[in-house]
C-alpha cells in the first residue's frame, strides 16, 4: 500500500507543469517534476520536489524514469503531459526538421509516456492522464499553423486514448487553455525582431507581433499558469471528469465563435489587422 500517490509531470520546470507540481504536492502527492532547466530543478529539489532532468524525446531517458517510479514506489497515479512549445512562423518558412522537433515533443513524447505508464494502470484499474492542450487544438488562426497541427494531433491523442482505456478504470482527461501568461510568453512578446527587405512575410509578422502584444494586453484575455494548475487538479480529483476543460474565459467565446461562424467569416477575423 503507498504511503502517498505518486504524480509524474513534465515540463515541470515553468509555467503550468511548475504550478502544477507544487498544487500537487500540496495535496500530498510526491511528485516527480520532470524538466531541462537545471536553475529550476535544483529549485523544484529544495521544495521537497522529486526532480529529474529530462528531454521528454529522449525515449530511453522516459524509460528509465518510468522504471524508476515503478520499482521504488509502485507505479504512477497520475501523468501529467504538459512538456510542449509554440513555433510562431508562417507554415511556408517553418523548416521540417523544426516541425518535426516541435511534434515529436508534444505528440509523440505524450504518447509515449502514456503507453509507458498504462500497463501498471491497467493492473490497479485505476490512474490518471492529463494532457495539456489548446483552444489552439479547436481553431485555427495564421502565424502559428505549426502549433495548431501539434495541439490538434494533442486533442485527437486524448480523446481517442480516453475512449480505448476507459473500460480500464483510467481516466484521460485535456486540458484546453486559452493563452497563458508565462515568463516563455512574455520574453516571446518582448522580444524585437528585425526581417529581411525581401522576406515576403516581414510586413506580416511586424504586424502580426503587433497584433498579439495588443491582444495579451487586453483585460482578461490571458490567464496564469496557476489557473490552468487548478484546473488539472480538479480533473484530477473528480470522480468522473470530462473528457475535455476548457480554461479562461476567453477560450470559451472563441471557441463558441469559431463554432458559429463560417470558414470564410473566422478567416476574416483571423486576419483583421495583419494584411498591409
Amino acid at each position: 500500500m503507498k504511503s502517498q500517490p505518486i504524480a509524474l509531470v513534465t515540463g515541470a520546470t515553468s509555467g503550468i507543469g511548475e504550478a502544477t507540481a507544487y498544487r500537487l504536492q500540496a495535496r500530498n502527492y510526491l511528485v516527480f517534476a520532470a524538466g531541462r532547466n537545471p536553475t529550476a530543478l535544483d529549485t523544484l529539489r529544495s521544495r521537497g520536489l522529486q526532480a529529474r532532468d529530462l528531454d521528454v524525446t529522449d525515449e530511453n531517458a522516459v524509460a528509465r524514469l518510468v522504471e524508476e517510479i515503478q520499482t521504488e514506489h509502485g507505479g504512477v497515479d497520475v501523468l501529467v503531459n504538459s512538456a510542449g512549445y509554440p513555433l510562431p512562423c508562417p507554415l511556408e518558412q517553418v523548416t521540417l526538421s523544426d516541425l518535426r522537433k516541435l511534434f515529436e515533443t508534444n505528440v509523440v513524447a505524450t504518447l509515449h509516456l502514456s503507453q509507458l505508464v498504462l500497463p501498471d494502470m491497467r493492473s490497479r484499474g485505476a490512474g490518471r492522464i492529463i494532457t495539456i492542450g489548446s483552444t489552439g487544438g479547436r481553431f485555427t488562426s495564421p502565424g502559428v499553423g505549426a502549433y495548431h497541427i501539434v495541439k490538434y494531433g494533442v486533442e485527437a491523442f486524448s480523446l481517442a486514448l480516453r475512449a480505448e482505456v476507459a473500460q480500464f478504470g483510467v481516466r484521460v482527461v485535456l486540458i484546453d487553455p486559452t493563452g497563458v501568461r508565462t515568463r516563455f510568453v512574455e520574453s516571446q512578446l518582448e522580444a524585437t525582431h528585425s526581417y529581411p527587405d525581401d522576406d515576403p512575410y516581414g510586413e506580416f509578422k511586424r504586424r502580426y507581433a503587433q497584433t498579439t502584444r495588443a491582444l495579451t494586453e487586453m483585460p482578461g484575455l490571458m490567464i496564469g499558469a496557476d489557473t490552468v494548475a487548478r484546473a488539472v487538479v480538479r480533473a484530477i480529483e473528480a470522480k468522473n471528469p470530462k473528457p475535455r476543460y476548457i480554461v479562461g474565459a476567453s477560450g470559451t467565446a472563441s471557441v463558441l465563435a469559431r463554432a458559429l461562424l463560417t470558414d470564410r467569416m473566422w478567416d476574416r477575423v483571423m486576419t483583421r489587422g495583419l494584411k498591409a
